[in-house]
């Protein structure tokens, strides 16, 4: 229980009853016949268990069923067996609420371990899609919300193949690899709109999904590859040049994702053996 929840079961779950069993003897000793008004100090335990813990709940309802037999012990009148009636009722409702409190708390406790498992699964689910160099989506990530896409919607997709990036390891070692894939996924996914798929496809190679045809893609996919290649890298305190060869294929009504992505694959080894940094948009 943090502070401030603390705090509020003491104000609302012991204070609040006090006063109001304060209230509740004032005005019974103000009017006439006195203890007219004790039989009401049933509520106030109820009260301490809507919101204090079951030993808060429990200290109020001993304090209730006191204040009632001392006033009544001082302000009696004359009816000994309703003032009997009046303390029994008053201990069963006392007993009722720390009961209720118990209740409580244990769903809240419930209610509080499941939100957590459910954050704790969240969580897992996030790691398991997501890339840990690059924090893009991961492959197993965007073959998941492919497969729950509409089929019926016409989707480009864009198969991106980072070039030489084994003379990079070769020359500069893998940690500038890695280095190298980082910031050319950090380029690429500040260059292309949120609703699009963004995933690191494997090794060296990103997937971009988007909910268009090929050609209303092409001027976002000619902006994410002037981003990514317009200027060099800093790797290592090195200037890197960026290259990347994109492959383009539609992802139509029929067609399979491995499809598209066949055809985006076949496209990007086109863009390559025309010479690299280029994109080809599959025929």
């Amino acid at each position: 229980m943090t502070t401030t929840s603390r705090a509020a079961a003491i104000g609302l779950g012991l204070v609040l009853p006090v006063l109001l069993i304060a209230l509740i003897l004032g005005a019974d000793y103000i009017e006439s016949p006195k203890t007219a008004y004790v039989g009401v100090l049933a509520v106030v335990p109820m009260l301490s268990a809507v919101f204090a813990t079951p030993r808060i709940t429990a200290v109020v309802a001993v304090i209730t069923w006191l204040s009632a037999f001392g006033f009544g012990q001082l302000a009696s009148d004359g009816n000994v067996a309703a003032q009997r009636v009046r303390l029994i009722i008053i201990a069963l409702a006392g007993l009722a609420a720390f009961g209720a409190s118990i209740l409580r708390v244990r769903r809240e406790y419930a209610l509080m371990a499941a939100l957590q498992e459910a954050a704790t699964a969240g969580q897992l689910r996030a790691q398991a899609e997501t890339d840990q160099l690059t924090g893009l989506t991961n492959r197993h990530g965007l073959t998941t919300r492919v497969s729950a896409a509409d089929p019926t919607i016409l989707r480009t997709v864009a198969l991106i193949d980072c070039d030489g990036l084994k003379d990079i390891n070769d020359r500069q070692g893998h940690l500038a690899g890695d280095e190298y894939l980082k910031a050319i996924a950090g380029r690429l996914a500040g260059s292309l709109p949120k609703d699009d798929l963004v995933a690191r496809w494997g090794g060296d190679e990103f997937l971009v999904v988007q909910r268009l045809d090929a050609q209303s893609a092409m001027p976002a996919l000619e902006r994410m590859h002037e981003r990514i290649c317009g200027t060099p890298l800093g790797i290592n305190g090195t200037m890197t040049p960026a290259s990347v060869s994109i492959g383009v294929a539609e992802w139509r009504p029929g067609m399979t994702f491995d499809e598209a992505l066949q055809a985006a694959d076949t496209a990007m080894y086109e863009a390559k053996a025309a010479g690299r940094n280029r994109i080809v948009i599959a025929g």
